[in-house]
């Protein structure tokens, strides 16, 4: 009986998983809009809160960096400079913690329903840009108080928003799928952002890099975004092209890194549910 069994090994099938992803939109909407309404429940307080944290982060790090140690920042003031740059870092930071937790948190929606396993990532991803896009408009209004002028180069925000979300989802899949398949991992994701924020230019400006080291730093895609988002909503200079381009080309490999990760690694991390 058994030699004439049968075994079929389904293999993965990435056309597949992303027709799976539209088809099953709404529930990816239904799950994003849950998240954000979680955070807005009480719409005062949410909303105060979410200009509140950048906002002292920010001048706390005016304080040490721009006051004390006296950071250039390229004739745009320091303030809204460094204001722009946490705010898009709550992307960031926001995206990656919630996601290395996907697995966690989402372990009985993901035991109970057939929805992919990418949406609870996706979702905080998606709700996470809601966030930042308002500190960012927060951090734009500031700069007009300093004196900043945008111009038509602010039309161009949004794109550069987008291409920070698709880093930002990159970074939250691969820690999904690691620390839902090794769970002690989660320890490691605070000091490795921590880490990465001082590598971007979040508090200093990407021109204080030496020229030597341009091409290589812009391979970190927050380098040249966050520049880039400067330019756009504090009239900042503008950022190196070339520079850019590898940035947001690093980006979209970043987010498609991201994604074969986690296809890879999702069943095990299932498993451990």
């Amino acid at each position: 009986m058994l030699r004439n069994q049968q075994i079929i090994i389904r293999k993965a099938h990435p056309p597949h998983r992303l027709r799976t992803l539209w088809v099953q939109r709404e529930a990816l909407l239904a799950l994003t809009f849950r998240q954000i309404r979680g955070r807005f429940a009480k719409p005062a307080i949410g909303l105060t809160w979410l200009i509140i944290q950048p906002a002292l982060q920010a001048l706390v790090f005016s304080l040490f960096f721009g006051v004390l140690v006296r950071v250039p920042s390229d004739g745009t003031p320091y303030p809204a400079m460094v204001f722009t740059g946490v705010a898009l870092w709550y992307l960031v930071q926001h995206s990656a913690a919630e996601g290395a937790n996907a697995f966690i948190s989402a372990a009985p929606l993901l035991r109970q329903t057939p929805m992919p396993r990418l949406y609870p990532v996706m979702a905080s991803t998606l709700s996470a840009s809601v966030d930042a896009s308002i500190a960012l408009l927060v951090a734009a209004l500031a700069g007009l108080l300093f004196g900043t002028h945008p111009g038509w180069p602010l039309l161009s925000a949004p794109l550069f928003v987008f291409v920070a979300l698709m880093a930002s989802f990159g970074i939250a899949s691969i820690l999904a799928a690691l620390c839902g398949v090794w769970r002690d991992m989660r320890q490691m994701v605070p000091l490795g952002l921590q880490v990465l924020m001082f590598a971007s230019p979040v508090i200093y400006p990407a021109s204080l890099i030496p020229a030597a080291w341009q091409r290589l730093y812009a391979l970190n895609p927050f380098s040249g975004i966050i520049s880039a988002l400067r330019w756009s909503l504090l009239g900042a200079p503008a950022p190196d092209w070339t520079n850019l381009a590898i940035s947001v080309g690093s980006a979209f490999t970043l987010g498609a890194l991201g994604l074969w990760i986690f296809s890879a690694l999702e069943g095990r991390a299932a498993d451990e549910l």
